[in-house]
């Protein structure tokens, strides 16, 4: 069979089954599997993978990841977390010949529901207007589902790969994890490529930014001044932090080039305040100043750049800025990493990431009919320098479109959804080769 007839195939199958395609990636929404560090509750979400993968005909893997070796002792092992109850899964498709080998890999976890109302509620996987709503949809539930999907296509089209095809889901990535994608790296698997189905909006992501953390701690001297002694307010120097940041959002874009996958965009690097407490939150009336103030902030990095460096700048920064701020002279920050940093990674240059880049584009063609857009780099940190940086894997991120990532009323995109579902196997069939019947 050709490689057009072969295409055909793909193409009615996924018009005829976008309504099952739809109501998988619902149900992945509807199972709860949130991560509440240091814990988490992916087990039944995980558990109904595994039988999925197993309904394909998958060689079926599931494992602890206390049980993996040197999976702690590893230098980028983040040390912070309980992984009882909470399995990696991942499921070989064995090829028919010697054709190169790919990995779908994603996490199952994801960011807790949140205090803000949701139409339809965070769990209840609705489909209306096109999209399908609900906590995980867009980031990454519907990618995954993506995945076992375009598998499906292809086995229910009749069409045989030559290479393996691995799907992976695994546990802990949101809030600074990654564990669970460095213990797939050391529990074997690691073929040719990897493609982690972030939510991208269907634009191709050969890297990725990195970010952290941080807490800083202010503490002032309290009360009020009857006796005329000198008090200093922990808030103000916590608000004047704040303000510091901002500051050094523009310094730092302007100390740091743009890694050429970023050139694209004006957006640069971002500096982000997370949240801030002062004073005693349980009463509503403070007859004192704050004795002490936290300020939790994120700070993304390029790829190459290091905690270490981004905290240096950060501290020259603040010194330079003293005259400017003289509250943060007299009450200064205690700063301590609230995650481990997430580096930012690109796909190793060479001669295999060209041409796998290159079938991802004459596949992307096919499945969108048009030209994808260029290569780019991510707008966020995820877990692909456990590949990039740690496996002898490189990793693609391409996922679906959708809206409200992290907040209420998080949303797929449905039409993305099926395009991506085709992009998928397109690409399987390019890359690990294949024959129809």
């Amino acid at each position: 069979m050709d490689r057009n007839a072969i295409s055909a195939r793909i193409a009615q199958w996924i018009e005829g089954h976008k309504a099952e395609s739809a109501a998988l990636a619902s149900e992945l929404v509807r199972i709860p599997s949130v991560n509440h560090p240091p814990n988490g509750n992916e087990a039944a979400y995980q558990s109904f993978f595994a039988d999925q993968l197993r309904s394909l005909g998958a060689e079926v893997t599931m494992y602890e990841l206390d049980t993996v070796p040197g999976l702690k002792e590893h230098p980028a092992y983040m040390n912070t977390r309980n992984y009882a109850g909470r399995p990696n899964v991942h499921g070989l498709f064995p090829g028919s010949g010697q054709g190169r080998s790919l990995v779908f890999s994603g996490h199952a976890d994801t960011v807790y529901e949140g205090v803000e109302p949701w139409q339809d509620g965070p769990f209840t996987g609705t489909i209306r207007d096109g999209k399908l709503f609900g906590r995980g949809s867009y980031d990454m539930k519907g990618g995954m589902a993506a995945a076992l999907e375009a598998v499906r296509c292809l086995q229910q089209s009749g069409i045989r790969l030559a290479g393996n095809v691995y799907i992976e889901s695994v546990v802990d990535e949101e809030h600074g994890g990654a564990n669970g994608t460095l213990a797939g790296r050391l529990m074997g698997v690691n073929p040719d490529m990897a493609i982690i189905p972030e939510p991208t909006n269907l634009v191709p992501y050969p890297g990725h930014l990195g970010g952290g953390i941080w807490k800083a701690e202010f503490s002032g001297k309290s009360g009020i001044g009857f006796n005329g002694e000198e008090l200093i307010s922990a808030l103000d120097a916590t608000v004047a932090f704040a303000t510091l940041l901002q500051k050094f959002k523009v310094r730092l874009n302007e100390l740091v080039k743009p890694h050429p996958l970023w050139s694209h965009t004006d957006r640069g690097i971002d500096v982000v305040v997370l949240s801030i407490l002062s004073g005693d939150t349980k009463r509503e009336l403070q007859e004192k100043l704050p004795a002490d103030g936290k300020l939790n902030f994120w700070i993304e990095g390029y790829p190459g750049m290091t905690a270490e460096q981004i905290l240096a700048m950060l501290d020259d920064f603040y010194e330079s800025e003293l005259p400017n701020f003289p509250i943060l002279g007299k009450c200064r920050p205690r700063i301590t990493p609230l995650i481990r940093y997430l580096s930012g990674s690109v796909m190793p240059e060479g001669e295999q990431t060209d041409r796998f880049l290159a079938n991802v584009h004459s596949a992307g063609t096919i499945a969108l009919g048009q030209k994808p857009a260029p290569d780019q780099g991510s707008p966020f940190a995820c877990d692909g320098f456990m590949f990039n940086l740690h496996s002898p894997t490189p990793a693609l991120v391409l996922g679906p479109s959708g809206a409200n990532a992290h907040a209420a009323d998080e949303n797929m995109d449905l039409d993305s959804y099926y395009t991506l579902i085709r992009w998928y196997a397109e690409i399987m069939v390019d890359w690990c080769g294949a024959e129809g019947e």
